[in-house]
């Protein structure tokens, strides 16, 4: 039996270690990180990842500096494209009440705040996306203020800018177009002599979901035994080449015709205006601007002409790639009824596309991927991906508003935009892009890499001289040849450019 002064070392050595460690569990607790108290956010998605989390939460809301403001309940009209009957278009200017979809919620409380903050009613008008100019005309023709905003296309928003119906958002005071609401990308390759017509930011989600990127079946790629593409991603490996390397091991004649189309197993699907952001994500610049932030035709170089044919000898090729454009006669509506449907079978390996297709895959059961659009080589720096002008959305101002109706629509414009940075867009990137519509985590860290270097084009809205159709164009041709048809269109290409200057001058 131990005598009594080892029993009392015993109980010393006991009482010790549990002294110690209580002190190791109350270090433990006090270094783990405080609770997330956004109960919105947590409400809205518990999968955001931690990185967002944490930059919510320790980096204070840069706000707006704008007056204090009653305009006693003035009811602001904002025309917009019609969501409800393009479902190409997303919800981003009205939201009549919380129904649970991030999306909707996140318009609805950055309206309601800004309305309560400003004391107007947001009212949203919807309209066809690609006639809303004619409204537009007619209310400046009129002038009767019909609209205190436009929320526009780029595409149809160029058209107006050239005819006097929009203002030059760079001399509107209260529009604060340096701040991180807005795109800088966009502000940069969108303005013409430094006048800016139409402005895209955090107000609206459409352009977003009209970068291009490359959708891929994961089903396909394992059966395969392909090398892992988010590691070439990562490694600055994904290019043109390993992207039809991998399509045409994917090429099958499934039903022994003997003939490779739609009823078989196929490298890619997408449409001619592929080509174009295919060249723009490899680095082809056909039309830059000058020192005087004015467009030119800069020609094109051996480089151009080598990115054309190898991706037209792929894209053009009716057994290797499947165009809406060559379907569209049979259908209603090419894509509703064939192309988005068609990657679901899981017989296509690549969807090039835009990011807007995701949202449609939601309830399909293919297991896809996304990535960037491939670079040229790996000498390329940064992965590109292009904005489709008519699916991306920017805010402009009708010509015929001033004095204080100009500054209470820039104003609200700039509230709007600047709440949407902190509501909307992480309702649509974190929660809905990123957690609800991806099936993976690697697709998420891929979004990053696609967003962090989007480009603008000017060539998309203005087609001087019928260069984008032109190479659009050359992709549904037996004998595609971009030498001939660039000299052929030369001359008319700068005589439009000339004119579109000249427009922006006037």
């Amino acid at each position: 039996m131990k005598n009594s002064k080892d029993i009392k070392d015993i109980i010393k050595y006991i009482c010790l270690f549990i002294g110690v460690f209580l002190i190791l569990l109350a270090t433990a607790c006090s270094n783990k990180p405080a609770a997330n108290t956004n109960n919105n956010t947590e409400n809205q998605s518990q999968n955001v990842n931690d990185a967002s989390e944490t930059e919510t939460e320790t980096t204070a809301r840069l706000q707006p500096d704008l007056p204090v403001k009653d305009f006693g309940g003035y009811k602001f009209n904002i025309i917009t494209s019609d969501y409800k009957a393009d479902p190409n278009m997303p919800r981003e200017i009205g939201a009549e009440e919380e129904n649970g979809d991030p999306i909707n919620d996140a318009v609805y409380a950055r309206n309601k705040k800004i309305e309560d903050e400003y004391n107007v009613q947001i009212n949203e008008i919807l309209y066809a996306r690609d006639d809303m100019n004619t409204p537009v005309k007619k209310a400046v023709l009129a002038a009767d203020g019909s609209y205190d905003l436009v929320c526009s296309n780029i595409y149809q928003a160029g058209i107006l800018s050239q005819t006097g119906n929009l203002l030059d958002l760079n001399q509107v005071n209260y529009l604060e177009l340096t701040k991180p609401w807005y795109d800088q990308n966009a502000s940069a390759d969108l303005s013409i002599g430094h006048k800016l017509f139409y402005a895209v930011g955090d107000l609206q989600i459409s352009n977003k979901d009209g970068t291009w990127a490359v959708l891929f079946n994961k089903h396909l790629f394992q059966n395969l035994g392909l090398d892992d593409p988010y590691t070439l991603v990562k490694g600055g490996t994904w290019t043109m080449d390993k992207f039809f390397e991998f399509a045409a091991a994917a090429n099958k004649d499934l039903n022994g015709d003997g003939v490779i189309n739609e009823e078989d197993q196929v490298g890619i699907e997408g449409e001619s205006f592929d080509i174009y952001a295919l060249m723009n994500g490899a680095g082809t610049r056909l039309v830059p601007k000058d020192q005087d932030d004015l467009p030119y035709y800069a020609g094109y170089t051996s480089k151009d002409v080598d990115i054309f044919n190898k991706g037209a000898a792929y894209l053009g090729d009716k057994t290797k790639t499947i165009l809406a454009d060559n379907y569209s006669s049979k259908y209603t509506d090419v894509w509703d009824d064939f192309i988005n449907p068609l990657f679901t079978t899981d017989r296509i390996m690549f969807f090039f596309t835009s990011l807007s297709r995701v949202t449609y895959l939601r309830s399909s059961d293919v297991d896809f991927g996304i990535l960037p659009v491939p670079k040229y080589d790996e000498q390329q720096q940064n992965y590109v991906s292009t904005i489709s002008v008519w699916l991306a959305s920017g805010i402009c101002m009708p010509s015929t508003l001033g004095g204080d109706a100009l500054d209470r629509s820039a104003i609200i414009a700039d509230a709007l935009s600047a709440e949407s940075l902190y509501t909307l867009t992480p309702a649509y990137y974190d929660i809905q892009l990123k957690t609800k519509l991806t099936r993976d985590n690697e697709s998420s860290e891929m979004l990053d890499i696609i967003f962090a270097n989007r480009t603008y084009s000017l060539l998309q809205i203005y087609d001087w001289g019928g260069m984008l159709s032109t190479i659009n164009g050359l992709l549904t041709k037996t004998s595609p040849d971009f030498v001939s048809s660039m000299d052929k269109i030369e001359n008319k290409v700068n005589s439009d450019i000339a004119k579109t200057i000249k427009a922006y001058g006037d």
